[in-house]
């Protein structure tokens, strides 16, 4: 896997580092590609040319609308430019942050992403961006990832459908290859069932609710049923607890592989015992 497309996000949990390990996997008998939970888009804009249709869901919109709106034409790349507070300029930073929570918009939300600490998208559970100020914004890297980047998504933009839906809002139809990287589950208790506690911690796990793993876990049951395939990515194991519903998966006997990934050097990762696996329903030819 040659030449692969970074999008210029800096998207926290971007799978971009890992697709070369993902992308042989994947099932391309289908016709139809859905991203559940497409984040800054490194998987999906680098299938293109793979799949007829490509459906792009995100539950954050302004994440979805940034895409859309790159699509467009460059309006948002000049004001992102512009609104990017720079380095050595803290308060220009707080004063974007605090605009952006009190009228959000995809300009802000890129702006924000560039400039914030370690580039990490962070919400708190009032849904309100919280990172800190990185000493950081638009620079050279970030110009030389925009360029293949357009000219991809705008070069296939006619079969592109972008959503920003509740995953389990998002229809399941026959023929399609989904690809699912939620936010990290709830690991399980003791006594097998599903705990509160969270696997671990990320900046967009406040949109993530109680019984979405549930949900998740049906909606997978119910891609296989209807024929279609899936593959699903995640820490199965992290410090000592593991992932209730990516256990209950590989314990109903689907395929699943452990990927190779060095956390040493994430925020809350580093130096703990951590194994990211993904979940096929199907037996992949590589």
């Amino acid at each position: 896997m040659n030449d692969l497309i970074n999008p210029p996000f800096n998207y926290t949990g971007s799978k971009f580092k890992l697709l070369n390990q993902i992308l042989p996997l994947m099932d391309y008998s289908k016709s139809h590609f859905v991203d559940l939970f497409s984040g800054g888009g490194s998987v999906y804009v680098n299938l293109l040319n793979k799949f007829d249709s490509i459906l792009v869901n995100d539950i954050i919109s302004d994440l979805i609308e940034i895409q859309k709106e790159i699509i467009k034409g460059d309006e948002i790349i000049e004001i992102v430019k512009s609104l990017c507070p720079g380095k050595n300029n803290k308060e220009g930073y707080y004063t974007l942050r605090d605009s952006y929570n009190s009228n959000p918009s995809p300009d802000k939300l890129w702006s924000l992403m560039l400039s914030c600490g370690n580039n990490m998208m962070r919400f708190n559970k009032s849904f309100k961006f919280n990172q800190t100020y990185g000493d950081r914004g638009w620079n050279e890297s970030t110009s030389k990832k925009l360029i293949p980047y357009i000219e991809i998504i705008r070069k296939f933009k006619d079969k592109i459908n972008y959503l920003s839906h509740k995953f389990h809002e998002i229809p399941i139809r026959e023929n399609t290859m989904y690809y699912c990287d939620p936010p990290y589950g709830r690991i399980k208790s003791p006594d097998g069932n599903m705990s509160n506690k969270q696997i671990s911690e990320a900046g967009y796990n406040c949109y993530w609710d109680y019984d979405d793993d549930i949900k998740l876990y049906e909606y997978l049951h119910n891609i296989n049923k209807i024929g279609s395939s899936f593959m699903v990515s995640g820490v199965l194991e992290h410090n000592g607890n593991i992932s209730w519903m990516l256990d209950k998966l590989i314990n109903d006997g689907f395929y699943y592989k452990e990927i190779e990934c060095d956390y040493d050097k994430v925020s809350k990762k580093g130096k703990k015992s951590t194994k990211e696996i993904i979940i096929l329903n199907y037996e992949p030819k590589n």
